[in-house]
């Protein structure tokens, strides 16, 4: 795709700017139809009036429709969806910043999605759309997959999809944790399944559990199941959240708090904190606690986004090996600035 835009900007560099407008518009669209154009244009950080112009070229290709609803995609935009996908994240740089940020932290598959959660929700949705797409296409009949919770994971949920029922097991990577049910692990894996047409097992557990509970939990049959599966899962995805943030809603002691600022904690994931160079500074009890060697021999996906999760996402990626991240542009170049 870079060749080829290095040939279109030699040939035809006057049209390059209308064509790379209207495949980030038309991109958009899918993720957020239907859609007005003023708020596509406040989501693209962009004056109304190319929006204006990009959709009137869409709609007269017949790519896109118009009505009171807003704008949404044809059947016809299918067959190029894709390769508009593809043309403007190369045109506005995220295909160089998803190959920077693969070298910079040892990932082999990096995807960058425009703009940050921090600052637009729409965004977090996007990633949780891509980070769907990246997992459908690792998934195969006979597969289980562990999940983890939360908003990103939530959204990654909602965005997946298939054609024909798959053979996969679904299940929860933690137990619950926050008072937000729709996001917690269980939740999540539930999602998957009904949207895949899987199979998924629940852990009503509080994340939290020490090893004495655990133990006693492990009798139920229902429980012993759903763990014996995570100990053989072949896909695991799961967010990344910060030191700090993360650490007020476990509700850590004040000594664990003071170990993590002394040994300056940014990330956490699976209840293990780390610092930036990635090396674990405290592990709480969680019900996954010791589950880290099972997952050497599994691929591991990481989906985080937002500028402030940034260090959090360097210290994660060095933390344990990925496969794949799926991340937001804010912190894809603050990624960046930091390890340049």
């Amino acid at each position: 795709m870079l060749d080829d835009m290095k040939v279109l900007s030699r040939i035809a560099p006057d049209l390059m700017a209308d064509i790379g407008r209207r495949a980030q518009v038309l991109s958009s669209i899918e993720s957020m139809q239907p859609v007005g154009r003023r708020a596509l244009a406040a989501r693209l950080n962009l004056p109304e009036r190319e929006v204006r112009t990009a959709a009137a070229a869409l709609k007269e290709q017949g790519l896109i429709s118009m009505d009171a609803a807003g704008m949404q995609l044809t059947p016809a935009a299918i067959e190029v969806l894709s390769g508009a996908h593809d043309l403007s994240r190369a045109m506005f740089g995220l295909t160089k910043l998803e190959q920077a940020l693969s070298q910079l932290l040892g990932v082999p598959h990096v995807v960058v999605v425009s703009g940050n959660a921090d600052a637009d929700p729409q965004v977090l949705r996007e990633v949780g759309r891509a980070a769907a797409h990246r997992v459908h296409k690792l998934l195969q009949s006979g597969m289980t997959l562990a999940v983890t919770g939360g908003r990103t994971l939530s959204e990654m949920a909602h965005g997946m999809q298939s054609a024909s029922p798959m053979n996969v097991m679904v299940v929860p990577a933690r137990g619950g944790m926050g008072s937000s049910v729709e996001t917690q692990a269980s939740a999540v894996a539930a999602e998957i399944a009904r949207r895949i047409g899987g199979h998924h097992r629940v852990m009503h557990l509080p994340d939290s559990l020490d090893a004495a509970a655990l133990q006693e939990m492990m009798k139920l049959p229902e429980v012993r199941e759903t763990l014996e599966l995570l100990q053989r899962t072949d896909l695991v995805v799961h967010g990344i959240g910060r030191a700090d943030v993360m650490a007020q809603r476990r509700r850590l002691s004040a000594d664990h708090m003071e170990v993590l600022r002394r040994k300056r904690a940014v990330g956490e994931a699976f209840g293990d904190f780390f610092d930036f160079d990635g090396q674990t500074v405290l592990k709480t009890s969680t019900v996954t606690l010791g589950l880290s060697l099972a997952y050497k021999e599994t691929r591991m996906v990481a989906v985080a986004a937002g500028e402030r999760k940034a260090e959090a996402i360097i210290a994660a990626c060095r933390h344990e090996k990925h496969d794949s991240l799926i991340t937001d542009e804010a912190a894809a170049k603050r990624i960046e600035t930091l390890l340049k």
